[in-house]
């Protein structure tokens, strides 16, 4: 209970303080003609982290605003229900269709730009200028004007803040005060010094002077970016409202907020999908790079990172005068599993055995799937053979214990050479060889041993 009274606190405040901020920005002698409507941007962002303990900090944040508004009892009931119901959708959205609030992909970003645009916003439309119809604050005839104002300014509220306060949230630990101060006196200059030095009047120029740069941020870090999106957006409604900068220039007042609306939503969106599309493309190298260098099935290195542990084992014995044991695994009748069973079931036997043998391993220590039933462990650090005896025996002990998968019985061991570092070579060629030849001995002999090259 003291933690929902801490969030609803929290959260009513943020609305509270948010609203009478936006409220104050007015273009019109109406609080509904409006920009940007800041509160339903915090309140969006806080019921994605924070889930639906957050709801009702919003509907008190609300009563409240709206009884700083002056507005009756009932109006302020009928618009804190429904921003407190649009949020309570967002969040079953989120689950349903399995969105993340961390921004990763163009699905998480479609999916909040639709539901902001399509789903939510009208809920609040809806609820809101019915009040006001209701208790005669608005007439027939004003509320097609009401709702589509009240429509952008909440769209924007959410469209402007919630990604950035997502990103904010999820990639607080990135975050340096330099870059970001660096971010802000950028963007006040940079702002200023087109809307009010040069006088751009033409809201398509001032987005092609502007863009550029953010967009280039966007390719680096797009967290940063979309704060300086956000802070353009803000310095642009700071302009407008002291009736300076581009904004301030057009004879309709409409004409100035609509512009301003385009401005603004159109930074904000081309910001988000080039860094959301830029960061998937490094996620999408990401992931082929480990295809290239790490097993599909079991997740182990392959024999592609070979050359690399093996020379930083070379390393160790040359800098560090530390012995390390190279361990050439074959799985004894693998081939019989694989004709008798099928692939899916030998698939299987190999991430047992895999989960088996990382049991004996450390983080120092290197295991690797060097070809289909053929596995590679470097034992670093190693102070005697008999350490290493100890636990390949272990290991032999481990994975000859019979194995249930989809009701067979199956019956694996392991034929293993032992070749040491820097003994047998400081090669790969000398120790993989040595390894290999002791492996072969070892399956020549009877199967299920290990053997140590010879020297």
């Amino acid at each position: 209970m003291l933690k929902l009274a801490i969030y609803t606190f929290v959260m009513s405040t943020i609305y509270l303080i948010s609203g009478i901020i936006s409220l104050s920005i007015f273009h019109e002698n109406t609080p509904i003609t409006m920009s940007a409507f800041f509160p339903e941007g915090f309140a969006l962002a806080a019921v994605l982290l924070f889930g639906k303990r957050i709801l009702p900090g919003i509907f008190i944040g609300q009563l409240l605003l709206a009884y700083y508004s002056h507005f009756p009892l009932g109006v302020g009931i009928g618009i804190s229900i429904g921003n407190t119901l649009e949020a309570y959708i967002a969040y079953k959205i989120f689950k349903y269709f399995e969105l993340n609030s961390h921004m990763l992909t163009l699905k998480d970003f479609f999916g909040l730009f639709f539901s902001i645009l399509f789903i939510l916003q009208p809920i609040s439309v809806v609820f809101g200028n019915i009040s006001l119809y209701l208790n005669n604050i608005l007439q027939l005839n004003e509320l097609p004007r009401s709702m589509f104002f009240w429509w952008i300014g909440n769209v924007l509220g959410q469209i402007l803040l919630t990604p950035v306060l997502l990103l904010l949230y999820h990639n607080r630990k990135e975050l340096h005060i330099k870059p970001i101060v660096m971010v802000i006196l950028t963007i006040v200059v940079f702002n200023y010094f087109f809307q009010v030095v040069l006088e751009i009047h033409n809201t398509s120029l001032l987005l092609i002077v502007t863009l550029p740069a953010a967009i280039y941020l966007a390719t680096i870090n797009i967290t940063y970016a979309a704060i300086s999106s956000m802070l353009l957006a803000s310095i642009s409604l700071y302009f407008a409202q002291n009736n300076i900068g581009t904004f301030s220039h057009n004879p309709s007042q409409i004409d100035n907020i609509l512009n301003l609306n385009y401005f603004m939503i159109s930074h904000i969106l081309l910001v988000l999908l080039v860094g959301i599309l830029f960061r998937e493309k490094e996620k999408g190298i990401h992931i082929l790079q480990s295809m290239a260098h790490y097993d599909y099935l079991t997740g182990l290195p392959n024999r592609h990172l070979l050359r690399e542990e093996i020379h930083h084992t070379v390393y160790l014995a040359d800098y560090n005068d530390q012995k390390s044991a190279i361990c050439f695994i074959d799985i004894d009748g693998f081939k019989e599993v694989n004709d008798t069973f099928g692939h899916n079931i030998g698939d299987k036997v190999l991430s047992k055995i895999v989960e088996r043998v990382k049991v004996f391993t450390k983080s120092e220590d290197a295991f690797l799937r060097i070809g289909g039933d053929e596995f590679l462990i470097i034992f670093n650090q190693i102070v005697s053979k008999e350490e290493v005896s100890e636990k390949l025996n272990k290991i032999l002990m481990t994975v000859s214990k019979s194995m249930s998968i989809d009701e067979h019985e199956i019956n694996i061991s392991f034929s293993i050479g032992v070749a040491y570092c820097p003994e047998h070579g400081k090669t790969v060629e000398a120790l993989m060889n040595a390894s290999d030849d002791a492996m072969y001995e070892a399956k020549r002999k009877g199967k299920n041993q290990f053997l140590f090259a010879e020297l």
